[in-house]
């Protein structure tokens, strides 16, 4: 096979992979950026927005148990396509504007959610070597920043012409057309599929054990709950952190968001070569660290802020808090291995989704109990914690390989 032609199949399954969770993504973030507008509508307060991601990550834990086996039996496209329909349904209920259907939309974006780094990683890793794999698996990672990105670029103003639920609902039909606009890949990337596959796995703790049972995963899947923790903690209220705090307007506070994840998108390639070049685990830390700075820093936010300095901030957290993503999912497929990929990656995707689920509900819980400033320092000291503690643990094995 010619350079060319191998680098055909890997250019369609990075592109496929990007668009389809980039869209799931967006469909994730549709409610915390409308928070501000929506809130009234559902009579909720936007601060108490980190409760949807709470149950959002609960069901996508549970989907990205199931993931190995439908990736296995359907194929990585295939199940992308599907994660796309539940996520338009979901986005479908969240356009009825009822409390019913805000929850009934979070399950069904989750569920949308927990495939879609089994999928990509299972297609990916077979198709890169190991230590060259970081800079591909955060190619593919900026479809997180990217969807979210345009999440806060577009729904305020879409919201502004359609409403918000009008807006929601116009997303959901963009879902279904992607996942139709990809199909004709889906021959040559999903031609290694086991059809007579069970969908059931034999054990739905499977994916938890492999990640448990090895001290590199291990260690691994706890800086993935906590860093996931902090980024959709905090990422996930940042809308309504900047209009109670700094006093400007949903508009502006989804442009300072938007702009976090711009600077993510360049910041997760460079980070993923930076790695590839020199370490994983003094990467994975050196972010921890950043990240937890950005968060401390935001408790100094006033109305007195200009919007440059307000944009700083963000993109400094998105820089770190919202770009360890490729380097962490490129290092569990090097430690596990192409037999191995799909369960390891499902299982600290699933400890990520825990990380997802508690600290948004933690986080609210200690803004209602004692206000911004105590939940950004804990978030950031656990941060600090889990940083050290990857870093340790992987460090005698990385330096071992070079």
């Amino acid at each position: 096979m010619t350079a060319a032609a191998g680098a055909a199949p890997l250019l369609a399954a990075v592109v496929t992979m990007f668009l389809t969770y980039a869209m799931v993504i967006l469909a994730s973030m549709v409610l915390p950026v409308l928070a501000p507008i929506a809130s009234d509508t559902l009579d909720i307060p936007a601060r108490y927005i980190g409760l949807y991601a709470s149950v959002l990550y609960a069901a996508a834990a549970c989907s990205s148990m199931f993931a190995p086996s439908l990736v296995a039996r359907y194929g990585a496209l295939r199940t992308s396509q599907l994660t796309l329909l539940v996520a338009a349904a979901g986005l479908f209920l969240l356009s009825l504007g009822t409390v019913a259907g805000a929850v009934a939309s979070a399950v069904f974006i989750g569920l949308a959610y927990g495939p879609g780094n089994t999928a990509s990683g299972h297609l990916l890793t077979t198709m890169t070597a190991e230590g060259q794999r970081s800079g591909i698996f955060s190619i593919k990672q900026t479809s997180v920043p990217a969807g979210g990105a345009l999440c806060g670029l577009v729904m305020p103003a879409l919201a502004l012409q359609l409403g918000w639920q009008g807006a929601a609902a116009s997303m959901g039909g963009l879902c279904i057309l992607l996942a139709l606009g990809v199909q004709p890949w889906r021959s040559r990337l999903d031609e290694k599929r086991k059809p007579d596959q069970p969908i059931w796995p034999e054990s739905l703790l499977g994916p938890i054990t492999t990640v448990l049972k090895g001290p590199r995963l291990r260690a691994l899947g706890f800086m993935g709950l906590v860093y996931s923790g902090m980024q959709y903690a905090f990422g996930a209220v940042m809308v309504a952190f900047l209009v109670d705090r700094a006093g400007i307007s949903p508009v502006d506070a989804g442009l300072v968001l938007s702009a976090a994840m711009v600077a993510s998108v360049f910041a997760r390639l460079s980070w993923g070569y930076v790695a590839d070049w020199t370490r994983p685990d003094v990467v994975l830390c050196g972010l921890g660290f950043l990240t937890a700075a950005s968060v401390i820093a935001a408790t100094f936010v006033t109305p007195e802020w200009t919007r440059i300095a307000l944009i700083a901030l963000g993109c400094w957290f998105g820089i770190a808090g919202f770009s360890w993503n490729g380097v962490f999912l490129a290092l569990v497929a090097d430690i596990a291995g192409p037999d191995r990929v799909a369960s390891a990656t499902s299982g600290v995707m699933t400890l990520v989704f825990m990380g997802s689920l508690l600290f948004p509900a933690l986080f609210a819980g200690l803004v209602a109990l004692s206000g911004y400033d105590a939940a950004l320092f804990t978030v950031a000291a656990a941060t600090v914690v889990a940083a050290v503690y990857v870093y340790l643990k992987l460090s005698p094995s990385m330096r071992a390989r070079t």
